[in-house]
């Protein structure tokens, strides 16, 4: 029935562009059973994955930021179950989108959006005997590989069902000699928007990647992306070079300033050593994903801090350091205007007169007050204040002629100097 429906629909044609929206979020990892804490790992290695897939490198996961939050995945978590493959047990994970794309935003990563290119794979394989394509339901362990490596990157292919259009359309020898206008001739019946031909003999794959409308291919000039990988990873290094292709020409940055974020403000630091220990130890916090100094006036220092964690997360962290005291800080309300209330007019008698114009125009300005008043009300977002308690840090003096006269040296950096 599949095949019979994709022949009819290649009769009729299909639109040029084919994007594929792509699931980046959720993920099945096989719980290792002989691992100290089975979960706890399942839920790191999704997470893992959901990361490279969703800014479409895999450097991100050498990223410190990344690194912090990896050791509290189930912060990120918005769904979890329990499930089987292969007769082995699997931990099924949906994490939570935002917080993903938040975290990619603290770490200055790049983001893949979830609406993709569809790649079409040709995969002619060669053995003694003979040249075969290898069709979607084929019983081919390096075509396998290579959807489950697809997967991984959230790569979209689609693989030739092998249909009679398909099996009197292909020619095994145009498609291994590379030749690219038969490649796209029989690529024109699937609404995909590149073309990979992959040409497997042993370990060695030869690849070309035709990043092109299937009707383009072998028309136009447009030379192919080509690649030659080696060994047993051979599919997993195509896959990879591929993903990153694609991911380098759609991935965006996102500012920094949509993260969520708090000024901290800390007093009664005596001296650069104790500005210094104080921003490293805010760093090594778990909730911090990056700092940025807002001021430094006196002994008082504030922080822009960027969080990976709840404001209120944060405001315990560091309440659990020794060098820390927290300062409760009293909001100010907003003061709001008075509205001014007309006089009553009265007549010669001084008893009321009537004034059925001006009640009515002053029922008409009431609500025009109320929305000024409001307008003037705005909440104050509140700063969290520390007191840092130096344990008389010191940096080491230089060496004298007379030792007698070396002593530890207290290192002061002018607060006009660091503004500078």
């Amino acid at each position: 029935m599949r095949s019979l429906l994709l022949l009819a629909l290649g009769l009729i044609g299909f639109p040029a562009l084919a994007l594929t929206n792509v699931d980046l979020y959720q993920t099945e990892i096989v719980l290792d059973q002989n691992a100290k804490e089975p979960e706890v790992q399942a839920r790191m290695s999704g997470m893992e994955e959901v990361i490279v897939r969703a800014s479409g490198t895999e450097d991100a996961l050498t990223n410190p930021i990344v690194q912090k939050a990896l050791k509290q995945s189930s912060q990120y978590i918005a769904q979890l179950s329990y499930g089987q493959k292969d007769q082995q047990p699997t931990l099924k994970v949906k994490f939570n989108g935002p917080q993903i794309d938040a975290l990619l935003t603290q770490a200055q990563l790049p983001t893949w959006p979830a609406q993709r290119s569809n790649v079409l794979v040709w995969f002619v394989e060669e053995t003694p005997a003979e040249r075969a394509i290898a069709w979607e339901h084929s019983d081919s362990k390096s075509l396998e590989r290579l959807k489950q490596q697809a997967q991984l990157r959230g790569l979209p292919i689609t693989i030739p069902v092998g249909d009679f259009e398909d099996v009197t359309g292909a020619n095994v020898s145009e498609l291994w000699g590379g030749f690219a206008l038969p490649v796209g001739q029989v690529s024109q019946r699937y609404p995909v928007d590149a073309v990979l031909l992959v040409r497997a003999s042993n370990n060695n794959l030869r690849w070309a990647l035709y990043d092109q409308a299937p009707k383009t291919i072998g028309v136009t000039r447009q030379a192919p992306l080509s690649g030659n990988n080696n060994g047993d990873d051979a599919v997993e290094k195509m896959i990879n070079h591929v993903s990153d292709y694609f991911a380098k020409q759609s991935s965006v940055y996102v500012s920094s300033e949509s993260s969520e974020s708090l000024t901290a403000r800390f007093t009664s630091l005596e001296n650069a050593v104790d500005f210094f220990i104080l921003e490293r130890k805010l760093q090594q916090l778990n909730s911090v994903a990056s700092l940025e100094i807002q001021k430094i006036q006196g002994n008082e220092v504030t922080f822009l801090v960027h969080l990976l964690a709840t404001p209120e997360q944060f405001e315990q962290q560091v309440a659990r350091m020794k060098e820390v005291t927290p300062i409760a800080v009293e909001v100010a309300k907003p003061e709001v205007p008075a509205v001014p209330v007309p006089a009553p007019i009265v007549d010669l008698a001084g008893q009321p007169a009537n004034q059925p114009a001006a009640e009515n125009s002053a029922e008409q300005a009431l609500p025009q007050i109320i929305e000024q008043v409001a307008s003037k009300a705005v909440e104050v977002k509140p700063t969290l204040m520390f007191e840092w308690h130096s344990d008389k840090y010191v940096a080491p003096a230089q060496e004298s002629a007379d030792p007698s006269q070396t002593q530890p040296a207290e290192v002061e950096v002018p607060a006009a100097d660091i503004d500078a």
